[in-house]
């Protein structure tokens, strides 16, 4: 993005710049899910080209990250400090990581899939997929935040909707724990390979829902701060 191009969009809200780079993230998050999908239904065809795509994906995002440290304004008044605004920035792209360490390490080696393990893993992915487009819908609210001053009763709705995001991360826990017993109680059908796969997809998905909450935690800070 050029260079004025970038600084017009500081210039209407310092969070419009993250809210773009957020949507970049979120295509990398979406495709992510899409292959772990392919998978857990037993295609595992085109796992290599689809994890290159991620990697493009997670690239793409970098690429406005970057774009947005190298134009973050200097010596103008901003909602937030740039310290705060660096770090929600540092904290949406620890997402888009994890959205491409899950296509890494689907090309290396695809997660083998049991048939009692099938909906179990569906429901992990998509409480962790839920638990970012909450707090996607937390960083949205955030222009409407600056306009209310950071109070009133705009600030307790998204403090609501940040608890909401905490929950759902509390909820992938529990899944998480669940799903890693049902792996152990088959452990007699995986090999040792398949079993450090099984706990290593288990991690990098729960990081999706683990920094969704970081993000929204943040926001909830900068409310205590103002």
């Amino acid at each position: 993005m050029p260079v004025n191009a970038m600084a017009r969009l500081f210039g209407r809200s310092p969070f419009v710049p993250l809210q773009l780079h957020l949507d970049k993230i979120s295509d990398c998050v979406e495709a992510s899910v899409a292959l772990l999908e392919k998978i857990r239904t037993g295609d595992t065809s085109s796992v290599s080209e689809d994890a290159r795509a991620i990697s493009k994906l997670e690239h793409k995002a970098d690429l406005v990250k970057n774009d947005i440290r190298n134009n973050l304004p200097r010596g103008l008044f901003m909602a937030i400090d740039r310290s705060q605004l660096l770090e929600i920035l540092s904290l949406q792209d620890s997402i888009a990581d994890k959205g491409e360490d899950i296509a890494v390490l689907m090309s290396i080696r695809p997660v083998k899939i049991l048939d009692n393990l099938r909906d179990p893993l569906k429901e992990y992915i998509d409480g962790n997929l839920g638990a970012f487009h909450k707090v996607k819908e937390v960083m949205r609210e955030l222009d409407v935040l600056i306009e209310s001053g950071f109070g009133g009763a705009e600030a307790n709705r998204v403090n609501d909707m940040i608890e909401g995001v905490a929950i759902a991360e509390h909820e992938c826990d529990i899944m998480q724990r669940k799903l890693m017993k049902s792996v152990l109680d088959h452990e007699d059908k995986l090999s040792v390979g398949d079993f450090f796969v099984w706990q290593r997809l288990l991690h990098e998905i729960a990081g999706i829902s683990n920094y969704s909450e970081k993000l929204a935690n943040r926001v909830r800070m900068l409310l205590t701060l103002k």
